[in-house]
């Protein structure tokens, strides 16, 4: 109340967006308005096309998930920033699947890439994680139980 956060709004209906376009621009608003005021709306006015721009866009933003990764877990492994950009054709698709066939194709693109795209993600780093900082413990338990044969 006192930095009157409740006038502002963080997202809106991004779990109906008809494809992933409405989905990056409804998911998180306070991110995405700084990202068209400082990146979008500038590359545009120095001559850049908006795919260009949008792309640009897509790559910083998968460059500062990447870091906010990558800097907690000690590892660097670019899952998440490759995550990210395989939403720019993504975004396409799911563009020409609405136009296509409706507005509920497009939304099952999204919640697919949610449902399948993060957790897919999160596996992985977890995966690498483990085998990183535990890897020799995991290995010697494994030889332990297969030698009581």
């Amino acid at each position: 109340e006192i930095m009157q956060f409740a006038d502002r709004s963080f997202f809106r209906d991004w779990w109906n967006a008809p494809n992933l376009e409405v989905f990056w621009k409804t998911w998180n608003l306070p991110v995405h308005r700084w990202c068209v005021r400082h990146v979008y709306k500038p590359m545009l006015a120095t001559g850049f096309s908006k795919s260009v721009a949008m792309s640009s866009v897509f790559l910083l933003s998968a460059l500062l998930h990447e870091y906010l990764i990558s800097v907690p877990l000690r590892m660097f492994h670019l899952g998440v920033a490759l995550g990210m950009l395989a939403q720019i054709p993504l975004v396409h698709l799911s563009r020409c699947l609405e136009q296509k066939f409706g507005a509920r194709i497009g939304n099952m693109m999204v919640w697919g890439s949610l449902i399948i795209g993060q957790p897919l993600i999160i596996m992985m780093y977890y995966h690498d994680y483990v085998i990183q900082n535990y890897g020799q413990q995991i290995e010697s338990w494994i030889e332990s139980e297969t030698c009581q044969c």
